[in-house]
């Protein structure tokens, strides 16, 4: 599996296709070698979980033609009316069953969950400050036509993601072997949420913050 973190050497080794596609790119092996996955891609104005998604078969982010056609007003108004709310209250969830498992199930896998719930916490903590100060702010002032600078909300989503990553790989990518049910729903749901968030993050980054 690939992961952004993971040098350009160790990605192409993984999946042979990742330098066939960076080629296509433009990028020199060589010189990139070292540098990690999501760095290279950077340089070379690519995004990192779409170059991903398109390198392991996966198919585009669901309903993105209907995005592209929005307006950025209509944008901005579809994530705050639509995912915001969503991404909250799938969190909320997930943060209310892993309690619940905690306590039913803290001397089989207690220590496990726990782990876990803490990077969930943090996570909850990050979406619920970022949501709030880009309506209040960000998405405020492009509404009104004014220039915005972006450039802390993209230092913040890519906290965000490093902290869905480093869930995934305690999950071991939201395949938590199990027989409880709790436990079960909670690979379900962390795993929409990620999936959910990465494409959140990027409407934003490649489509709204270009407009």
């Amino acid at each position: 599996m690939l992961e952004r973190t993971m040098t350009v050497e160790a990605a192409v080794m993984e999946n042979p296709k990742v330098l066939q596609e960076l080629q296509k790119l433009g990028a020199e092996y060589d010189f990139i070698a070292m540098e990690s996955l999501e760095d290279a891609l950077k340089s070379l104005g690519e995004n990192c979980d779409a170059f991903i998604k398109r390198i392991e078969g996966g198919t585009d982010f669901k309903d993105m033609d209907k995005v592209r056609k929005m307006s950025k007003e209509e944008l901005i108004h579809y994530i705050v009316d639509e995912i915001h709310p969503y991404e909250l209250a799938t969190t909320e969830k997930i943060d209310e069953i892993f309690r619940g498992a905690i306590k039913k199930y803290y001397r089989e896998r207690g220590e496990q969950l726990f782990v876990i719930y803490e990077v969930l916490l943090l996570i909850k903590a990050e979406l619920v400050s970022h949501f709030s100060s880009e309506e209040e702010f960000e998405f405020k002032d492009a509404l009104a036509g004014k220039d915005v600078d972006f450039e802390n909300l993209l230092a913040e989503h890519e906290k965000t993601i490093g902290l869905f990553d480093r869930i995934k790989y305690l999950t071991r990518d939201y395949k938590m072997k199990a027989e409880e049910p709790e436990v079960q729903e909670l690979n379900k749901l962390m795993g929409e949420l990620d999936e959910d968030m990465r494409r959140h993050i990027y409407i934003e980054n490649e489509i709204l913050f270009k407009m």
